[in-house]
Formats: C-alpha cells, structure tokens, sequence
C-alpha cells in the first residue's frame, strides 16, 4: 500500500502545483476559425495606430483564419475586445511611452496594446505576434508563424518596452522592405532612396553645403590651409565667411524638408583638414582637430534649436576636445572604422576607440555610434564576429549612445546577412537580451532540421578564431586565416562535412535547401581566394597529371553554382561598390585557364 499512497500523495502534490497556472485568466481570441472580438481603435488614431490595427487582424487570420472586425472607439465597452492605441477604452498613459515604447496587458478579457507618438503601437503589435504567439519575421521573403484552431494567450499584467536607443539603423537591404524594418523596428537614415523624412543630410557635408564648385575660384580663403595652399577638400572653420554661407545655404535645405529632424554639419571623407593659425590654435587648445568643428557646429545649433545638428567623429576627429561641450542638439557620431573584430572593443587592450568613447561619453548623452558589421572587401567570405555584436552594443549604450547605425552590408546578400541583421535588430531594441537563445531560435526557425550543423559551424569558426590570437578586420582578407586560424585546411574540411550533414537534412524542402547552399557560398568564395594565393600547391583545387596542371573534377561546377546562386538569391557585389558575380566568375574562369596552360 505505501508505493500507492506515495503515488497517490505526489500526484496530489502536482496537481495543487499545476491549481494557479489552470485558473490562471486566458484569452481565446479564435476559435475555429472564428472569434468573439472586435479590434478597437480611437476614431481619432494616427495613420500609423489605424495600421497597426489592421495589422492585428490580417495577422490573427493568418493563424486562424478568424476574421476580426475593426471599430471605432465610439462603441460602448465591451467584454472581448482588443484595443490599440491610445483610446476611449484604455487608460494606459502614453507619456512615459516616448515614440516607440509600447504597453502590452490584458484587462479581464480585454487585450490593450497602446504605444508612444510615432510606431509605438505597430511595434507592440508586432512584438505580440512574435512574442506570444509564436511569428517569426526571419527576412523579406520568410515569414514563419504557427496554424493554430485555437488563439489563446495568458493573462499579461503589463509588458511595457521603451528602447534604450531612439534610432536603429542595421543598414542591410533587407531592411528596406517596409514590413522587415517595422516588424524589428529599424529605422532608416537615407539609404538607396528611402527617406523617412528623419534625416535631412547625411554626413560629409561640408561640399554639399560649401560647394567648392561654387566657392573655391572666388573665395579659395572658405577651405582649407594645407602644406601652405587652399585646399577645397574641406572647409576653414574659422574663417566668418564660411559660418554665414554654410547658415544660409542649410537653411534653404531645411526648408525643403522640413520635417526631418537630423541635419548633418560634418566634415568630408578626408584628412585634408585645415592648418591655418586660428584652426590650429583651437585643435591645439582642444587637443584634438575635434575642437574646431565642435566650436563651429555649436554654433551652427545655436541657429536652429528646434533641429538635431550631427557631426562627425572620425578619422581624425575621433578624440574628444578638452573643453568644448557639445549643445544639448548637437549629436556627435562616433564611428570605429578603425576597430579590429576578434575581440569586443571593451576588452582589447589595443584599440583605443574605448577610451575615446568614454571621453565623449562624459561630455554629452547624445552620440550616435557608427559602427561595422561585415566585411566590406569581401561581402560572401566567412566573417565570425558575432560574439563581438552583443558586447560592443552594450558598452556603446553605457557609455552615451542613444542611436546606432550600424553598417552592414548595403548590396543583397552576404555572409549570414539574414542572421547578423536580425540579431543586431534585437539587440538595438533590447542589448541585454539573450543572445544566444536568439540565436538558436532563428537557426531553428530558418534552416529547420538544418539548425544544429550550422550552430556547429558557427560556433566552431568562432572558437578556432578566438584559440588562433589572430585579428579580424573589416578589410582583411580570407586568405590571411588559411595557414594557423579558422580557414586552416582540416577546419575547412569539417566545415564542409557539417553543410553535408545540414543539406542532407533539409534534402525534401527547397526553400530550406537554397538557404543552406547560400550559407556555404562563403566556403566556396574563401576556398578559391586561398587557391589564388596558394597556386597549384592548393591540392584541393589543383592536381597535376600527365605532367601538367589542371582543375580537379568538380571545381568549375562549384565555380557554376556560385555564380548562378548569387544570380538567384540577388547577390549584386561580392565586394562593397565592387566585383559583380559575373566579373567575379570571368576572373575565376581566366584563372583556373592559367594555370592549366
């Protein structure tokens, strides 16, 4: 009798555990197919909050296949009934809400989703989607999310989310489909055309603002002394002349776009800055050629206080002047082009962008950090700096950061773009977020049954980079990691047994299987790369028979299907700017003929 009433007596135990989670309130939004609500929305709602209403409903019939009508707040309260945005039938205050926070709880039966002034609202409902319900926007063309006969969710006493970081830019062609940036809440600064009407001018303006085109024949004495001659490279900032044409022209600017709130005020793409003595005397004092621009934009943003004015910190004006502070809408733009990637830049003892950061960071809260993500000469080539994404965001943020644009990769495609960006989305919206589980879940969700070898291999390349000591950077090249880090030649070789294992598992699904062979089009870019430097000695590409060099049986198919894989995922540059696929496959074609000859 005693193991019965053991048994008997412990599942009691667990069902007295289990008692609060079973009362627990929920709501059933669908049914079957149908649906006892209504979506509620003020009658006086933004275009944005009557959006993301809509938004609500086309999203639970996607799962459901409820269709859930939309009302007016007009209507008397009612037991079921979803609001959104800030209306007659909530009192959640918007305030503390900013722009885009948002409040997500349930009030009875009741779902409220209110957000701030701007996309609050459409965040919030998107983040309901995604967060309790199961939808995953994974790129522009994948979108995941569950069929379900039942919608029913616990109750929420109150998901309230305001970002630390008022802009967020990822700077990925993926994120200039409408639906990916609202979904991850990204914002845009003024990339292939898009214009959210945020920025008005987007840095190294000083030629668009002072056009030497226009100036320099007339009033050489506006740009820069250097080794002795006016430059038109940049401007002289101290000369009162200038002040008074760069005011009036950014004027006219401003008054063609007068909604955008950031204009930037900063120096070209150069180091040609101006030497003449009254510069001089300030970069001098300052301790840093930051100190001229810095006294030049406050002025600048004494003009127009209703306006953000940016400037850059970069190149050589990255060091932060002594005594200069900036305005209070002057916005500094911080970048560390500079910085190597094996390592958070927190914990290398090396860069010295850390230290300038932190200078800056006691001088003003209003910095916005340009940083890098990918490797811009060589866009499809292994690249594992993904450890340093979490790290490096999070000391920005406690060091003054209050927006980021963090430049990845401008052209369609590149290593694990679909990845990188959305953990960087992630991580702008939320930096203490876990990473590691975000990780996992979009590998589970994108490459399926695929998931685990690819968690392999990324967490392999990483390690053996970490165990190598050697830098990565955002210039350097796949062929300087084949001889002691991660493109080693046994590494490469269990490299390509993992996406063996990953293609065998998704063999049945397609899309999937296109996924996985994007994926290792980085190993067949960095395997060539390595053969170019290496020649014959390349066993893997070369053999020799009959006395003379060939390609080894399936090297020119392998080339086949990179061109022909970048041509269907939309791969237009396999280098920033640069190398088309299909220059790219004319030079590996003249190459591979070469050293057959």
């Amino acid at each position: 009798m005693m193991p019965r009433l053991a048994y008997l007596l412990g599942l009691g135990a667990l069902l007295l555990a289990l008692l609060p989670s079973c009362q627990s309130p929920r709501l059933v939004l669908a049914r079957q197919g149908a649906s006892d609500y209504v979506i509620v929305v003020s009658t006086q709602a933004t275009p944005e909050e009557r959006h993301a209403a809509g938004e609500f409903s086309r999203l639970l019939a996607l799962s459901s296949g409820a269709s859930v009508p939309v009302v007016g707040d007009t209507i008397p309260q009612r037991q079921h009934e979803i609001v959104i945005g800030p209306s007659s039938h909530t009192d959640i205050d918007t305030a503390p809400l900013g722009e885009d926070g948002f409040t997500i709880r349930t009030e009875g039966r009741r779902l409220a989703i209110v957000g701030g002034t701007e996309k609050g609202t459409l965040y919030g409902v998107y983040t309901f989607f995604d967060k309790y319900l199961g939808y995953r926007c994974l790129s522009s063309r994948v979108f995941d999310y569950p069929q379900l006969d039942r919608v029913a969710i616990a109750a929420i006493a109150g998901d309230t989310q305001i970002p630390v970081n008022r802009f967020r830019d990822t700077h990925y062609r993926d994120s200039n489909d409408p639906f990916y940036a609202d979904w991850h809440k990204i914002d845009h600064c003024v990339p292939d055309g898009i214009d959210d009407g945020v920025w008005g001018t987007w840095v190294h303006t000083f030629e668009y603002l002072v056009p030497p085109s226009r100036y320099f024949k007339d009033h050489p004495e506006y740009f820069a002394l250097v080794d002795g001659k006016r430059d038109p490279r940049q401007l002289c900032l101290t000369n009162p002349e200038v002040f008074g044409v760069l005011v009036a022209n950014l004027a006219d600017t401003m008054a063609k776009l007068p909604a955008a709130t950031y204009w930037s005020v900063s120096q070209n793409d150069n180091d040609a800055y101006c030497r003449c003595a009254d510069c001089a005397a300030i970069d001098t004092r300052e301790g840093s050629p930051s100190g001229t621009i810095l006294e030049f934009v406050n002025r600048v943003a004494d003009r127009f206080p209703d306006k953000t004015i940016s400037t850059l910190a970069y190149w050589y004006s990255r060091k932060a002047p002594k005594t200069l502070v900036p305005r209070d809408n002057v916005q500094i733009m911080l970048c560390d082009i500079e910085s190597d990637r094996h390592l958070p830049i927190a914990q290398n003892p090396n860069d010295s962008f850390g230290d300038d950061l932190r200078e800056w960071g006691k001088l003003t809260r209003n910095i916005m950090i340009w940083d890098y993500v990918v490797q811009f000469t060589h866009l499809v080539s292994p690249f594992p700096n993904l450890r340093v994404l979490q790290p490096n965001i999070r000391f920005f943020v406690e060091n003054g950061t209050n927006a980021h644009f963090q430049q990845g990769n401008r052209e369609v495609g590149g290593e694990f773009n679909e990845l990188r960006q959305y953990l960087i989305a992630r991580l702008l919206w939320d930096p203490g977020c876990d990473i590691e589980a975000e990780t996992d879940d979009f590998l589970r969700h994108y490459y399926r049954e695929a998931a685990p070898y690819i968690r392999q291999y990324i967490d392999l390349m990483h390690d053996e980079l970490e165990a190598s000591g050697q830098k990565l950077h955002i210039f350097f090249n796949p062929e300087d990691f084949c001889d002691s880090s991660y493109l080693r030649d046994e590494l490469m070789a269990r490299y390509e047994a993992l996406f063996t294992q990953a293609m065998e598992a998704v063999g049945d699904q397609p899309d999937v299987l296109l996924r996985i062979k994007a994926a290792h089009m980085p190993l067949t870019y960095a395997l060539f790369r390595i053969a170019r430097k290496r020649g014959t000695s390349e066993g893997r590409v070369f053999e020799q028979v009959d006395g003379r060099w060939r390609t080894r049986p399936g090297i020119m198919a392998r080339l086949d299907e990179f061109t022909s894989l970048c041509h269907t995922i939309g791969v237009t540059r396999l280098s920033e700017w640069h190398t088309t696929p299909d220059e790219y496959d004319a030079q590996m074609r003249d190459f591979f003929t070469g050293i057959a000859k």
